[in-house]
């Protein structure tokens, strides 16, 4: 483009000198004519436009991490378990069918339905840890997969996967969000284009890749689709729950600032709440996830290894209030250069410092 401008300008001078009406072929020594003054000027403003192009900075986006992690879990899932877990990932995405694992308990909870259903997605229920051929799953460090469908259109599988998880976070949040309001934006992202929705239990139905492919669930997947989205935000979080006999239910926990708090993507459904983004079920502490009828003093989690919050190291408590937001609370404005969250309750305008 910058080419053709030079060009074209080298053509206005030439035919302002040349007189009006009057054919010349511009060629390769063309610029000699010209005067000093002249060349430079048009010198000048090539290397402006130069400057200028270049001065616009690229939008920095993020990229498909297959390497998920989630440090409040440290202490009950061994850093071998995450390495081979990962191992795992990569020899997915290769089509491999074997890949380098530290031990048999690492190899089982890597290979468990639940762990790659809430950081693997596409694998799960279409890969397992269980021989179906009378091979030895893990031996000698080295893990066995077991594909459930064709290998090379598994691998399709995945990056057309990868590739919708990118654009749903790219088109969602900045690179430079804060984690606050990278949990803003993709919460909105959730209650707006997600709905709740039983389903047939058919082969995928009930995974997280089949919530996100289709954008519908129950609380289990949109909890999990939440939290799964918000780690490939570089914003910790896990999908955990309640079981009662008066209430069975799943929502994310999120971690900011060594801080936790309860959000609850599918009670905060514009599904139900119609226009606008409900607040109230949003960075929610202890008291009121209880209050709402969800107990917390024993939660579940899918990837603890013991599943139950009592059979772990795991302190799931949501204490800050700083970011609650009063029943009947709609967003109005993210204002992100001043940081402030403005919105309107039930006792008119109200906004929240955040930083």
């Amino acid at each position: 483009m910058r080419d053709n401008r030079l060009m074209s300008l080298l053509l206005a001078v030439a035919f302002l000198l040349t007189g009006c009406g009057k054919t010349n072929n511009i060629s390769d020594n063309s610029t000699e004519d010209l005067s000093v003054d002249q060349t430079s000027e048009i010198s000048r403003i090539v290397i402006d436009e130069s400057v200028t192009e270049s001065a616009i900075p690229s939008k920095k986006l993020f990229e498909f991490e297959p390497h998920l992690y989630v440090p409040s879990l440290s202490e009950d899932i061994p850093a071998d378990y995450w390495e081979s877990f990962y191992n795992l990932c990569d020899a997915l995405r290769a089509g491999n069918t074997v890949f380098e694992c530290s031990s048999k308990e690492a190899y089982e909870w890597a290979t468990n339905w639940a762990t790659l259903n809430e950081l693997f997605p596409a694998a799960c229920l279409r890969v397992t840890g269980e021989s179906n051929d009378g091979t030895v799953p893990f031996e000698n460090g080295t893990g066995r997969i077991y594909y459930q469908m064709p290998v090379d259109e598994f691998v399709a599988r995945e990056s057309e996967f990868e590739m919708l998880v990118t654009d749903i976070i790219n088109s969602t949040v900045e690179y430079d969000d804060t984690d606050f309001e990278k949990c803003v934006k993709l919460y909105d992202y959730i209650e707006s284009n997600y709905t709740y929705e039983s389903y047939t239990y058919e082969s995928e139905d009930g995974s997280h890749y089949y919530t996100l492919m289709n954008r519908r669930g129950l609380c289990a997947q949109l909890a999990g689709v939440y939290s799964y989205l918000l780690l490939q935000a570089g914003v910790e979080a896990m999908n955990v729950g309640c079981f009662d006999p008066s209430i069975s239910h799943s929502w994310t926990y999120i971690v900011l600032d060594g801080k936790g708090y309860h959000a609850d993507p599918t009670w905060g459904l514009k599904q139900y709440t119609g226009v606008g983004l409900n607040l109230y079920y949003f960075m929610m502490t202890d008291e009121r996830r209880a209050d709402s009828g969800c107990p917390v003093d024993d939660l579940n989690a899918q990837l603890l290894p013991e599943y139950w919050e009592s059979r772990s190291h795991i302190d799931f408590s949501a204490t800050d209030d700083s970011l609650s937001f009063p029943i009947q609370s709609y967003l109005v404005e993210l204002d992100e250069e001043n940081k402030i969250l403005y919105y309107n309750d039930s006792e008119g305008s109200k906004s929240l410092n955040y930083r």
